[in-house]
């Protein structure tokens, strides 16, 4: 047996990559994963303890159907690998009425007949005192919502990929991909060669990199999140304090209950410092500290304590913020998934399913529609 080739590569080995990588191994392929760091790395954008799952999904209704399913294969995950995963809080989003965010929440709760409750300021504050916000303010609370364990969840998926058979190749980094009739896709590293008759791109922040000949219309940027020492820290327990957004004008928040940590954790979404994937300021700078006691000091006093530590983390943005789960336009047998815009772990386990349903049976039913090439001009062919 030719120990470089195999059925399927999946390029990179973090949320999207190592779930990948499990429902192909589940469904009896031979697969290969190349990461170019460490299984569970921080370089990316699956670090810093915490990731919020919710239903309400304000960017768009199309994806609760998808989220559902994330939903029940985190779960299915959880039971087949004895880890806990998902932790549900319940979240209280929160913004003008006429925002985005309250309104689109409450269009995908409507369409979808999800369980919510409206909530006026004055009732956002009598159930959760730690919330300083003003009268303008109103809330949606969703009890569905929760924590994924991020850095658990994708050293999970790997795990569990490696034990029906997969093969990750850590600290391996691509150099280039190259498609050739009798070995398939061909993909160069400092390591050798490997090659496999389908490959699958979850580069994260380095897709734009590595599939150059599409020139994407993808934009990394840095994201800081906050770690802070509440000066009440029972106030912020889990089962005493949910998640949470928060829609203000020209920012929006988001934030945790303690865990991982002894601390809280804020961070901003989206708005961050262009950057790129090799060249990131990873120090939590003066500015990032500013930026997020700028919200506490306002709406979140009692979380306003001493910084524990700040992390850094890399979204990969499309113009529209809506993922990339598709074909390669021209090289056959390429799939690949990127631009989850900072919202896409939560649906790991659902893109993985999806990929591997388009590399073995060249469709899916899962609605990833939305996340066509097309969208952005893209033809088969070009």
């Amino acid at each position: 047996m030719n120990e470089t080739h195999f059925d399927t590569l999946v390029l990179g080995g973090g949320a999207m990559g190592s779930a990948t990588a499990l429902q192909l191994a589940r469904r009896g392929q031979r697969v290969g994963v190349l990461e170019q760091f460490s299984i569970g790395h921080e370089f990316g954008s699956s670090t810093g303890y915490s990731r919020i799952i919710r239903r309400a999904y304000f960017e768009h209704p199309d994806y609760v159907p998808l989220v559902d399913r994330a939903y029940s294969l985190w779960r299915e995950l959880e039971k087949e690998s004895s880890e806990a995963l998902l932790t549900i809080t319940g979240i209280v989003e929160m913004g003008s009425a006429a925002g985005t965010l309250l309104k689109g929440s409450l269009l995908s709760c409507e369409q979808h007949e999800i369980p919510h409750e409206r909530l006026s300021a004055e009732a956002i504050r009598a159930r959760y005192p730690q919330f300083a916000i003003p009268e303008w303010m109103e809330g949606v609370w969703q009890a569905d919502a929760g924590i994924l364990a991020v850095e658990r969840c994708v050293v999970t998926q790997a795990r569990m990929a490696r034990q029906l058979g997969a093969t990750i190749f850590e600290n391996t980094p691509v150099l280039g991909i190259q498609c050739e009739a009798e070995e398939g896709v061909v993909l160069e590293t400092p390591r050798g060669t490997y090659s496999a008759d389908n490959l699958v791109v979850c580069a994260g922040a380095w897709a734009g990199k590595l599939l150059a000949d599409l020139n994407l219309p993808l934009v990394v940027t840095r994201q800081a999140q906050g770690f802070y020492k509440p000066k009440d820290p029972r106030a912020f327990e889990l089962g005493a304090f949910p998640c949470w957004l928060a829609e203000l004008p020209g920012h929006n928040y988001y934030g945790f209950p303690m865990f991982g940590v002894r601390a809280i954790k804020i961070a901003h979404h989206g708005g961050g410092d262009l950057t790129q994937a090799d060249n990131v300021d990873r120090n939590f700078r003066a500015d990032d500290d500013r930026l997020l006691r700028d919200f506490m000091k306002e709406y979140l006093p009692a979380a306003n304590g001493e910084l524990m530590f700040g992390k850094i983390c890399l979204y990969t943005n499309t113009p529209d913020a809506d993922f990339i789960v598709d074909a390669h336009p021209v090289l056959p047998r390429v799939w690949m998934a990127a631009g989850f815009s900072g919202h896409g772990f939560k649906f790991a386990p659902a893109i993985g399913e999806a990929l591997a349903d388009l590399v073995l049976d060249g469709s899916t039913k899962l609605p990833i529609s939305r996340f066509s090439l097309a969208r952005l001009g893209y033809v088969a062919g070009d």
